[in-house]
């Protein structure tokens, strides 16, 4: 599957928005246009997390988890409709109350209200999440130049025939003179093209 196409596909109504008026809607960051509260807060301990709550029930949820169960009755917040109108009035009390708690202390307080919430990785929760680790998304493999390197893992890795690293990447100029020998390139030849500075030789 080609990356670019699916990855269109979550923005796909932009093109239809500029044929029509012309004009290029200003970024909005994380926040959905559509849903409310739904989008990314910074939590504490300088870490995010990611919150969709939709669905009335969701938002409800939400809302009282954070303790703010008046804003339900609330006429700006009532419904989603309301809460995208005010999208920014709804969403303040939540960010605040993420801002003062950490990010394990936040996601201990949305799971146990049945929130759909989740962290937003950096590097570093990604490379000790136990999924990545169990799926060995990520290798640890020798380099001469570091030592060891931590990379991707092959993909796909099918179940009969997974695949596996077998070859490190090759030093610039590493190969030259076996692929050029293959069209009768000989070694005065390649030596030449070296003190030239047409090829490089590893």
């Amino acid at each position: 599957m080609p990356l670019l196409d699916p990855l269109f596909s979550f923005i796909a109504t932009e093109a239809p928005i500029y044929k029509l008026t012309g004009q290029i809607r200003p970024r909005t960051g994380s926040r959905s246009e559509t849903t409310s509260p739904r989008n990314v807060f910074r939590t504490k301990d300088g870490r995010y997390i990611g919150i969709s709550a939709s669905m009335q029930a969701m938002a409800e949820r939400l809302l009282r988890a954070v303790g703010q169960a008046d804003m339900i009755t609330d006429p700006r917040f009532r419904t989603n409709t309301d809460r995208v109108r005010h999208a920014e009035e709804c969403e303040a009390p939540i960010a605040a109350f993420i801002a003062a708690r950490t990010l394990d202390e936040n996601m201990q307080t949305f799971a146990a209200a049945e929130v759909t919430a989740a962290p937003v990785y950096d590097i570093d929760q990604f490379l000790t999440d136990p999924h990545v680790v169990e799926r060995e998304i990520v290798v640890d493999v020798p380099d001469e130049e570091t030592g060891r390197l931590v990379m991707h893992n092959i993909i796909p890795r099918l179940s009969d025939t997974p695949g596996r690293l077998r070859l490190p990447a090759p030093a610039l100029g590493e190969h030259t003179a076996e692929i050029l020998g293959q069209f009768g390139v000989d070694a005065p030849a390649l030596e030449q093209l070296a003190r030239d500075g047409v090829i490089g030789l590893g």
